[in-house]
């Protein structure tokens, strides 16, 4: 049972600031995050995902028409959230189009991604992988088992984009 929640907070030298809430149960063990993300440049905060310390899922979603970038025919990932070491993130949960879902090894992002942002640093840093290798190495799971659920915080009031 979640009875409370943590908010961490961190900038890059572009003034792009990362936000993590972390939901605790009644032992003081951290159970879930939600992940925000607000740009210098724009003025929405923005869900990037959630976290599942138990399984160390990130579970994000992506809309084709938004979010596929037809260079790298895929899809990109914020890497400073993947490879984060307090998360250690191991598995990523993308949801296509609010209905097909794929499970994928954080590894397939690390050793196949590639780096296509612009500033190439800070938050915005991104590899992207393809939507094609997502399929071939995804297992396909069933979306109520999986997704965490998490209280709804400040920031998601806000916006429910993700990157």
């Amino acid at each position: 049972m979640i009875i409370g929640s943590k908010l961490f907070g961190d900038s890059d030298n572009q003034g792009n600031n990362l936000f993590l809430r972390v939901f605790y149960n009644e032992n003081k063990e951290n159970v879930s995050a939600n992940v925000h993300l607000k740009l210098q440049s724009g003025g929405k905060i923005r869900l990037l995902g959630k976290y599942d310390f138990h399984n160390k899922v990130f579970y994000c979603t992506r809309k084709m028409s938004k979010h596929y970038h037809y260079a790298a025919k895929g899809f990109g990932f914020n890497w400073r959230i993947l490879d984060d070491p307090y998360l250690a993130i191991t598995r990523v949960h993308i949801v296509v189009d609010d209905e097909t879902h794929y499970e994928i090894p954080k590894s397939l992002i690390a050793q196949y991604g590639k780096f296509l942002n612009f500033k190439q640093q800070g938050f915005e840093l991104q590899k992207f992988i393809s939507l094609d290798l997502i399929k071939l190495h995804s297992r396909v799971t069933e979306p109520s088992k999986t997704e965490p659920s998490n209280a709804t915080t400040q920031f998601e009031n806000h916006s429910s984009d993700s990157e």
